[in-house]
C-alpha cells in the first residue's frame, strides 16, 4: 500500500523491513491525527528480541501560517533507535532514500532518539522553518 492522497488519506503510515529483509511492508496505517499517538506507536516498535526496532514512517503535518492560512506537509521519518545493531542501521540507511523517493515525500527527518522527534522539530521541518514554537 502506498501513501494515498485525498480525502481517504491516512494521517500516518508506519513501514518496516520484512523479517526476510527482502521487502518493505506497511506495519500500520491510521487516520488518527494525534501526533502523540503516532509517536508512541512509532517509538514502541520492538524486534524479536524485545529491543527497540527501526521503522520508516510518513506523517501528515498540519500547521497554520496565520495570514497565509492553514497548510499541510507530509514528512518522511527514518526512526533508527540508538540501540539498533550496525547491521540493521546499514540496512535501513541503504533503503531509506529509495522508499522516500517512491512515496514522493520531500521533507525528511532522521531520528535515533526521542528528542529528534519532538513536535517543534517536526513542525519546523514540515513548514520549511516558517513555523517555530
Amino acid at each position: 500500500m502506498m501513501y494515498k492522497r485525498g480525502a481517504s488519506k491516512p494521517a500516518f503510515v508506519i513501514y518496516k523491513i520484512s523479517d526476510d529483509k527482502a521487502s518493505i511492508l506497511v506495519e500500520e496505517s491510521s487516520t488518527e491525527k494525534s501526533y502523540e499517538s503516532f509517536l508512541q506507536r512509532l517509538t514502541s516498535s520492538v524486534d524479536a528480541d524485545g529491543k527497540p526496532a527501526p521503522r520508516y514512517a510518513v506523517y501528515d503535518v498540519e500547521y497554520d501560517l496565520q495570514s497565509d492560512g492553514k497548510r499541510s506537509a507530509t514528512v518522511f521519518i527514518s526512526w533508527v533507535p540508538e540501540e539498533t545493531s550496525t547491521k540493521f542501521r546499514m540496512l535501513y540507511a541503504a533503503t531509506k532514500e529509495q522508499l522516500r523517493r517512491a512515496l514522493d515525500v520531500k521533507v525528511s527527518i532522521h531520528a535515533d532518539g526521542a528528542s529528534d522527534l519532538e513536535w517543534k522539530t517536526v513542525l519546523k521541518e514540515a513548514s520549511g522553518g516558517r513555523v517555530i514554537i
